[in-house]
């Protein structure tokens, strides 16, 4: 018969594989959805919109193009999802290069007037978490603002908020959405706010009907950026406009 203390240290080691277990399940749903499911209900999206469009075979022809870059782009998200999943090490993206290309996307899909601002005392690079989980963030708010708001601008601002905090915001000026607590949370918007605690931040979704929604995330300099990182980021994310304050 095994003796309480031992039956203990079983339930303590049971506690935290199921603890374990279930902080798994949320990053592959978190994950599935950011990389996969966002993509799919897009080129659903499209797919409908085209649907009720007059148009000739040059324009289906275009339209399977773009159909075809979004499944690559779905097979290149599993294929990582995979490779992270595993543990296996990955370089370091350029963040400031990687959100702008995802902005000239955004535009070349959607038509919405998307700007970059990268404000004085923004860091040269950051953590690989955090790259990737901010990444994630800003993907997931543009997603919201094709599929859901109806805006014509966004605007993504990278920006220190405080001596030792960094701000991502991103501002659209659509119709606004339903920002009632009361009201069930999508998987897209929990995501988000996962992402940012995981990071040692905070995400805040503000909105008002008719004046657009802002996403704020708020995170503490010194969990995000390498040791000793204090330069200002110069990077200019390829064609992508960019409004750009430098200090003097």
């Amino acid at each position: 018969m095994a003796s309480p203390r031992l039956a203990n240290g079983h339930a303590r080691v049971r506690t935290g594989h199921e603890a374990i277990e279930a902080d798994v399940r949320k990053l592959v749903a978190r994950e599935l959805h950011d990389r996969v499911a966002q993509t799919l209900t897009g080129m659903l999206v499209d797919l409908e919109n085209f649907k009720s469009e007059q148009v000739g075979w040059d324009d289906v022809l275009r339209e399977m193009d773009t159909i075809q870059d979004s499944t690559r782009q779905v097979l290149q998200n599993l294929r990582q999802l995979l490779h992270d999943l595993r543990g296996e090490e990955a370089a370091v993206d350029h963040f400031v290069d990687d959100v702008g290309t995802l902005l000239t996307r955004f535009e070349q899909k959607t038509k919405i007037t998307a700007t970059l601002d990268i404000l004085p005392g923004w860091p040269d690079a950051l953590t690989r978490p955090a790259s990737v989980n901010l990444y994630r963030i800003i993907e997931e708010a543009l997603a919201n603002v094709r599929m859901h708001s109806g805006a014509a601008e966004v605007t993504i601002a990278l920006q220190p908020s405080a001596e030792d905090e960094l701000t991502v915001t991103v501002v659209d000026n659509g119709r606004g959405v339903d920002t009632d607590e009361a009201r069930p949370t999508g998987l897209g918007t929990v995501g988000m706010k996962e992402r940012a605690l995981f990071l040692g931040g905070h995400l805040w979704i503000e909105s008002r009907n008719g004046l657009g929604t802002t996403v704020r995330a708020t995170f503490p300099k010194e969990l995000v950026t390498p040791p000793g990182l204090q330069t200002l980021s110069t990077t200019q994310p390829g064609n992508h406009r960019v409004s750009k304050e430098l200090s003097a």
